[in-house]
């Protein structure tokens, strides 16, 4: 459990790190300020591949030697990033970090899935909230300036190397529901016969678009409040802090009372809940019922995400969780890339203020796809 919970950690550091680590990796090669976007593309290209591939992966090696080579290959990763001497380098190591999380993110939530309560599904995923949350003090630790950014990723990578070696340690417990030792799963449906499954396609639309919502909402509430609003860079990044600290607290706070709930009826007020702060949020002559707002699009999405990968097994059975959460992931790599980048298109044709709107529409997006998955797993179970 604690290996698990500090792995989380380390997965959530290098995305609250890069974007202020950036000023100095740019100037590092003198690059425009627009690369940014070319790294975590790169980044998130191979998280997505990792989680892709991950179902596969796990019936290969069995579950304790998946989590043992991605581990592997995130310190691999995280010290080549650091070492990068060329800027086309630091892109393939990017790729390469990416795949390794994508595999361990997955391992891990399948195996909290099969083996614990949402409770601690909750508790889990708000250790990698905290990791985000450490990512910018990180970088301010190490400084800002010059090439002091390079011992930031080795000190992380001298960090996930001894996570690797518990891994070591530990790969025999790391045991996946049916799997009898390491060796593998021996009956994992394939790759196309998980993707048939309606609810696997549909549960991966969900998962695009409510991860989505966290993304664009975290990525776009600063500039709406500072550049729009008019509000000051103080304040405006205090709100914009105080929605992840929100994020984070629903889950911790969730996790107390998760089994007082039946997880669909829970889903369902939550996403109404979202529904609701996007309205919220979208009165800007308000400002305080928009901060209200907003907070509370965190503190309703926080709980989501491990509530539904919980819910995966009961729903698909565990042959094809095997894969589905793999394929649930990646759905939700896809839509923190492609969500808040909708929302930039858009408002070159307006402003900012599209932002509300938008969290709206996908809220009501995310009921309407949630009330298909149980309406099919209603037909699937009679």
């Amino acid at each position: 459990m604690a290996l698990a919970w500090l792995s989380f950690v380390f997965l959530g550091i290098p995305g609250g790190a890069f974007g202020v680590a950036w000023p100095a990796i740019r100037d590092t090669w003198s690059l425009p300020t627009a690369y940014l976007g070319i790294l975590l593309l790169a980044f998130t290209g191979g998280y997505l591949c990792g989680a892709f591939v991950s179902g596969r992966v796990i019936t290969r090696l069995g579950l304790g030697n998946a989590l043992l080579l991605s581990s592997g290959i995130i310190v691999l990763g995280l010290a080549s990033f650091g070492l990068s001497p060329t800027w086309g380098l630091l892109i393939l190591t990017g790729f390469l970090l990416g795949t390794g999380q994508g595999v361990l993110d997955a391992g891990i939530n399948l195996h909290f899935a099969n083996h614990f309560s949402a409770r601690m599904m909750n508790w889990l995923h708000a250790f990698f909230s905290i990791g985000a949350a450490m990512g910018p003090f990180t970088v301010q630790l190490v400084g800002t300036t010059g090439e002091g950014w390079r011992l930031l990723w080795l000190s992380l990578a001298l960090g996930q190397l001894l996570l690797t070696a518990g891994f070591a340690f530990s790969r025999g417990k790391w045991l996946h529901s049916g799997e009898t030792s390491t060796s593998g799963i021996e009956e994992t449906p394939s790759t196309l016969a998980t993707l048939r499954q309606p609810l696997v396609l549909l549960g991966m639309a969900l998962f695009f678009v409510f991860v989505g919502i966290e993304s664009t909402a975290g990525s776009w509430s600063y500039i709406l409040f500072n550049e729009t609003r008019g509000v000051s860079d103080g304040l405006s990044a205090t709100w914009a802090g105080l929605y992840w600290v929100a994020f984070a607290l629903g889950r911790i706070v969730y996790g107390f009372v998760a089994e007082r709930f039946v997880s669909e009826s829970a889903v369902r007020v939550l996403f109404v809940a979202i529904l609701l702060g996007a309205i919220m949020f979208s009165m800007r002559d308000h400002m305080v019922i928009s901060v209200a707002g907003l907070l509370l699009i965190g503190l309703a999405q926080a709980p989501v995400f491990p509530l539904l990968i919980t819910a995966t097994p009961g729903r698909l059975g565990t042959g094809h969780a095997t894969n589905a959460v793999g394929f649930q992931i990646s759905a939700a790599g896809l839509g923190i890339a492609c969500l808040p980048a909708l929302v930039g298109f858009l408002a070159t044709f307006g402003n900012l203020e599209i932002l509300g709107p938008f969290l709206a529409v996908s809220a009501l997006l995310c009921l309407f796809l949630f009330y298909l998955i149980t309406r099919q797993g209603q037909l699937r179970q009679s």
